[in-house]
């Protein structure tokens, strides 16, 4: 898909902790001229754009900020673990992008309804009309790398926060996925209120434990 067939007032959408075990769903959105989000993120060697799984935490909060001085509008919504225990992962997604698209669109001159959603991956979660789907979007599309990068900084802040608050299952380090020191946390304490406990794992390794001291839930 080439830059000059797209037009500028396309949004890319993209999220970030799906397949986490704490921690909230995060759908970023971004929106403004293709050019200079395609000049901040475009990689020095091969094709395509740098996601926020291709940069540093450094670079990518590097990235966001010049992105938004260039004057890229970037928004992202939350969905929380207890959401997503309720509604279930594919609409939790939606109820996350929702927010994000609300908060972008009180940034914006036009009106949502008039701009076509490039949303990352083959599924439609969105609960709208106007949407393309792109496979590997967040590579092949400024916008889209731009919502992936604003979603993954601000869940990241949010789990770093979240560990001073709940230190004992890894957030600041594990961002809510499996890491050995989360697994171990969820063994000896059990899961917190920031736990998805409809996740399989979660359930498993939360199950009572002989060694268990106690458990904040």
């Amino acid at each position: 898909m080439g830059e000059t067939s797209l037009s500028p007032v396309y949004i890319g959408i993209d999220e970030v902790g799906r397949g986490a075990w704490a921690g909230p769903l995060a759908v970023g959105a971004a929106s403004g001229d293709l050019a200079t989000a395609a000049q901040v993120l475009r990689r020095r060697r091969g094709e395509g754009f740098y996601d926020s799984k291709a940069l540093s935490p450094q670079r990518r909060e590097a990235a966001l900020s010049q992105l938004r001085e260039l004057g890229v509008s970037l928004a992202v919504g939350f969905a929380s673990a207890s959401e997503i225990d309720d509604l279930g992962l594919t609409k939790a997604l939606a109820v996350a992008a929702q927010r994000g698209l609300q908060e972008l669109n009180a940034m914006l001159a036009e009106p949502l309804d008039d701009q076509l959603l490039l949303l990352d991956g083959k599924t439609n979660y969105l609960e709208a009309t106007h949407v393309e789907t792109i496979v590997g979007g967040d590579r092949v599309h400024p916008l889209i790398a731009a919502a992936s990068i604003a979603a993954k900084v601000a869940r990241d802040g949010l789990m770093v926060d979240l560990d001073f608050e709940l230190p004992y299952w890894d957030f600041s380090s594990s961002k809510g996925y499996g890491s050995r020191r989360h697994r171990f946390g969820l063994v000896w304490l059990g899961p917190s209120i920031e736990h998805r406990r409809s996740f399989r794992p979660v359930r498993e390794l939360a199950s009572p434990a002989s060694g268990r001291f106690f458990s904040p839930g």
